[in-house]
């Protein structure tokens, strides 16, 4: 009798007896220099880039630090950083007390910095990821950095719609620009630097990786630097004669106006032929969004006419 008696008690003990919930489980994120865990998400997340700046706060995240945001406004323009935020000063060298203050949980810095991972690994977890002068197409790095940010955060399906969001954008784009040039009609795009140089982009670049999407064929298919462009004077626009030529901005006006009305510029045959454009500032190594901001300028300003 007194053996089922503990035998009761204990059924009861165990019936009643509050749950002891189980530990949770870290999981574990690979970078380019090494992995992070984390048992829950991040969300302050500072960030040295601009590229992954964008990403960030595209995938639904406000950032608790950002680098160079003066200029971000004045090259990468969309999407809006947040109203609070801790600047921590120029991208290439960040202030790293300024970073320490942020107090953030999670630090994403491109290849670039990675002489610094040790350091930025003292103040919070670090991630390496870099968007460009990887070896891979533009378009490709930015759906996988996307993707493993997104990964990392939590926001795997806000990162399904981006990429949905851009192929869509990519392909209305190009049937606009299409319905204009025709399918044949090639676009060289350029940024002017000085009077004495510009940039051409070439095929793992931004533009030309998301002219390619667009099914809108490029120009200039030669060799570039690890960021995607040729570097040079106006003589390299020599073989675009018969193309289209569009200039991205910001460019100084000065400059614009005298390399416009150069007599090298002049005598170009995109020139004499009316098919230059300019489109409005894109940051050319931004994220997906710059990508999209690109093909959508592009094709309103084919859609609009030549720069005049």
């Amino acid at each position: 009798m007194r053996r089922l008696f503990f035998i009761a008690i204990s059924a009861i003990c165990i019936i009643t007896a509050p749950a002891i919930p189980a530990l949770a489980q870290s999981k574990t994120y690979q970078h380019e220099m090494g992995s992070v865990s984390f048992v829950t998400p991040p969300t302050r997340i500072a960030v040295t880039n601009w590229s992954l700046t964008e990403t960030v706060i595209a995938l639904g995240i406000d950032p608790v630090a950002v680098a160079d945001p003066d200029d971000y406004y004045k090259w990468v323009v969309t999407p809006d950083l947040p109203q609070d935020f801790v600047d921590i000063g120029q991208r290439q060298s960040p202030n790293m007390e300024a970073l320490r203050k942020a107090k953030p949980d999670l630090i994403l810095i491109s290849g670039q910095l990675s002489m610094a991972y040790d350091a930025f690994s003292e103040i919070a977890p670090t991630m390496v990821i870099s968007t460009y002068n990887n070896d891979l197409p533009a378009l490709e790095s930015l759906r996988k950095a996307t993707l493993q940010i997104a990964d990392v955060t939590g926001r795997q399906k806000r990162a399904k719609q981006i990429l949905q969001q851009a192929d869509d954008t990519f392909a209305r784009d190009g049937a606009r620009i299409r319905a204009v040039l025709g399918d044949e009609r090639k676009i060289a795009v350029i940024r002017i630097n000085s009077d004495a140089q510009i940039n051409v982009f070439g095929p793992p670049s931004l533009p030309n990786t998301v002219l390619a999407a667009m099914n809108i064929p490029t120009a200039y298919n030669g060799d570039t630097n690890g960021w995607g462009f040729a570097r040079g004077g106006l003589e390299l626009l020599a073989p675009f004669a018969n193309d289209l030529v569009a200039f991205i901005e910001p460019t100084p006006d000065p400059v614009r106006q005298r390399i416009i009305h150069s007599p090298l510029w002049k005598m170009q045959g995109f020139a004499r032929q009316n098919r230059v454009y300019q489109v409005p500032p894109v940051w050319t190594y931004g994220g997906l969004y710059s990508a999209m901001r690109f093909a959508d300028l592009l094709a309103t300003q084919i859609e609009n006419g030549p720069y005049k």
